[in-house]
C-alpha cells in the first residue's frame, strides 16, 4: 500500500549510440566506439542525451541550485527533499480541509467528487508522468555537464504536456454519459460532469504545473516549488467555501472545482514567471526554432510512460483492496480502510519528499557516471527515511486512538476502535517504505523507468492484493486479515526492492570505472 514500488531488470538503459540493449544484457549500456585519451571507453549518452546531440554543450551557467547538486550528495538529498516534504504536508491538509467543505453541502456532492476521483487521478497520472520523465533526463543532463541538452529536455517536455493537455479537451463530451453507465442517475451524473469538466478544461495547468515543478526540483531548485505549491494550497482553502456556499458565490460542489483549478493556475503561473520571464534558473526553454526530435521525447516517455502506469496501477490497486474490504466488513469495513488509510498516507509525506530528491541525485550520479555517489546517495536515503519513518511509526502506534478519535466523529464514533487498530497494525508499513520508495525512485533517476513499473505491479498484484485476499476470505481472517496480507505484500517487495537495488549499484559500478568530474568539483 506504498506510493511507489516497482521492479524489471535494468533494460531501458539506452544510448544514444543505438538501440537498448536486449533483455540478455540488462544492465549494459551501450559505449561508442572510440576511447579517450586515458584509453576508457567514452560512454555515450551517460546523461541520456540523443542520437545528433551535441555532448560537448558543457555545464552552461551555473546556479546555486546546481552547485549543491554537484556538491556533497547526502547535503543534497536533503536540500531537495524537505521543501517537497512541507509542500505535500500542505497539500495534505488541502485535501482533508477540501473534504470538509464538500461533505457540508450533502451526500450527492460527496458522491460526485468521489465518482469523478479516478478521472482526475488519471489527468494526475499523466501529468505527473510527463513531469518525472522530464525530471530525471534533466538531472541526468546535469550530472554529465550537458547545459545544452538539459534545456532541449525541459523545452520538449513543456510542449508536450501543452499537446496532452488538449487532448484531454475530447473527453469532456463523454464525461456525463460515462459517469451513466458506471450506474449514476442524470442528476448525479451531470452534478459528476459538472464538477470533472473543470479540470479537464484547465488541465493545461495542471499538466504545466507538474512538469514546471518537476523541472525545478531537477535542477536542485525545490524552494521554488515549495513556496508555489503552498501559495495553492492555502489559497484552495480560502476559495473553497467562497467558491461552494451561498453566503459566497453559492457555486455548489462545481465550485469546489473552480477554487481548485483557480488556486492550480495560480501556482502555475508562478512556476512560468520563474522558467520563462525571470529567467534564473538552470534549465533555458527555447521555443525559437524548435522542432521535435524523437529521440528526446523517447528519453522523457522511457520514465514517464512507466510513471504514469504506476500511479494508475496505484488505484487500482486501491479499488481490489476496496472491493476485498466491503467483501469482508462491509460499509464499516470500508469507512475503517478509507479513514485510516488517509491518516497513514499523511505518514509517507516524508518518504516521497526523499523520493524527489532520491531521483533528482540518482540522475545526477548517472550522469556523472559516479556510482559510489550514488551508491552513497541511496543508502543515506534509506538510513534517514528510516529514522523519520521510525518516529512517525512510533506516534501513530502510540496515539492511535486518540488519532482514530479525530476522524471517527458524530455517527462515525463506534467506529474509533476498529480505526485504532488499523492504525497499530499498519504502523509497522512505515518501516518497510524506505526500501520500497526510494529504489523506485533512485530507479527512475537512473532511466530504468519499466524496472520501476514492474516493482509496483508486482507489490500490486503478485503479493498485496493476493495475499489480502487469501488471509481476509480464504482463510476467514477477516478485515484484520486484509490488514496483515497488505503488510506482508509490502515487506515481500521491500527485500526485493533492497535486493535489487544494490544489484543494480554493483552492476553499474562494474561498468563506470571513472566518474566525469564537473567543473564545481574540479
Amino acid at each position: 500500500m506504498t506510493t511507489q514500488n516497482n521492479h524489471s531488470q535494468p533494460e531501458d538503459f539506452p544510448s544514444s549510440a543505438g538501440p537498448a540493449e536486449s533483455p540478455s544484457t540488462p544492465t549494459q549500456p551501450t559505449t561508442a566506439a572510440n576511447t579517450s585519451d586515458t584509453g576508457s571507453p567514452d560512454i555515450v549518452d551517460a546523461g541520456g542525451a540523443p542520437t545528433g546531440s551535441d555532448s560537448s554543450g558543457g555545464i552552461g551557467k551555473m546556479t546555486k541550485g546546481v552547485e549543491n547538486l554537484l556538491g556533497n550528495p547526502k547535503k543534497a538529498v536533503v536540500k531537495v527533499s524537505i521543501p517537497v516534504m512541507i509542500a505535500l504536508f500542505f497539500e495534505s491538509i488541502y485535501n482533508l480541509v477540501d473534504t470538509f467543505w464538500v461533505a457540508g453541502i450533502g451526500a450527492e456532492a460527496l458522491a460526485a467528487v468521489g465518482l469523478a476521483f479516478p478521472f482526475f487521478m488519471a489527468l494526475m497520472a499523466i501529468a505527473t508522468g510527463i513531469g518525472v520523465g522530464a525530471g530525471s533526463a534533466v538531472s541526468r543532463a546535469i550530472g554529465s555537464k550537458n547545459k545544452k541538452q538539459a534545456d532541449k529536455f525541459a523545452t520538449h517536455a513543456i510542449i508536450f504536456a501543452l499537446i496532452m493537455s488538449f487532448i484531454s479537451w475530447l473527453a469532456v463530451p463523454l464525461m456525463e454519459p460515462i459517469f451513466m453507465l458506471m450506474g449514476a442517475d442524470a442528476s448525479l451524473a451531470a452534478t459528476t460532469a459538472g464538477y470533472m469538466n473543470p479540470f479537464i478544461y484547465c488541465s493545461f495547468s495542471i499538466f504545466l504545473l507538474n512538469v514546471g515543478n518537476s523541472l525545478l526540483n531537477s535542477e536542485g531548485n525545490s524552494k521554488k516549488t515549495m513556496f508555489a505549491t503552498i501559495v495553492g494550497a492555502v489559497l484552495n482553502m480560502i476559495l473553497d467555501p467562497i467558491f461552494i456556499y451561498d453566503w459566497g458565490l453559492g457555486l455548489g460542489v462545481n465550485g469546489a472545482a473552480y477554487a481548485s483549478v483557480l488556486s492550480f493556475s495560480v501556482s502555475t503561473a508562478m512556476i512560468l514567471y520563474w522558467l520563462l520571464i525571470q529567467k534564473k534558473t538552470y534549465v533555458t526553454i527555447r521555443f525559437k526554432g524548435f522542432r521535435f526530435e524523437w529521440p528526446v521525447i523517447r528519453d522523457i516517455i522511457v520514465v514517464g510512460i512507466p510513471a504514469t502506469i504506476s500511479q494508475l496501477t496505484m488505484s487500482i490497486s486501491t479499488v481490489l483492496l476496496n472491493a476485498i474490504v466491503l467483501n469482508v466488513g462491509g460499509t464499516d469495513g470500508a469507512a475503517i480502510y478509507s479513514t485510516g488509510w488517509r491518516i497513514i498516507s499523511i505518514g509517507i509525506m516524508p518518504m516521497l519528499g526523499l523520493a524527489t530528491g532520491m531521483t533528482t541525485m540518482a540522475g545526477i550520479s548517472y550522469g556523472s557516471r559516479d556510482i559510489k555517489k550514488l551508491k552513497s546517495v541511496y543508502y543515506f536515503g534509506i538510513q534517514i527515511g528510516l529514522v523519520l519513518e521510525l518516529i512517525i511509526a512510533a506516534i501513530v502506534f502510540v496515539f492511535a486512538d486518540p488519532i482514530a478519535a479525530i476522524f471517527a466523529t458524530g455517527e462515525s464514533v463506534y467506529l474509533q476502535a476498529d480505526i485504532a487498530e488499523f492504525l497499530r497494525i499498519m504502523s509497522l508499513l512505515f518501516l518497510f517504505l524506505p526500501a520500497n520508495i526510494l529504489t523506485s525512485s533512485m530507479l527512475q533517476g537512473l532511466k530504468m523507468g519499466f524496472s520501476s513499473l514492474i516493482l509496483t505491479l508486482i507489490r500490486a498484484f503478485v503479493f498485496e492484493v493476493p495475499i489480502a485476499y487469501f488471509l481476509g476470505i480464504h482463510l476467514g481472517m477477516g478485515l484484520i486479515g486484509i490488514w496483515i496480507g497488505a503488510l506482508v505484500g509490502d515487506f515481500l517487495v521491500m527485500i526485493i526492492s533492497f535486493a535489487f537495488g544494490n544489484y543494480v549499484i554493483r552492476d553499474l559500478k562494474k561498468l563506470y570505472s571513472k566518474p566525469i568530474i564537473s567543473e564545481s568539483q574540479s
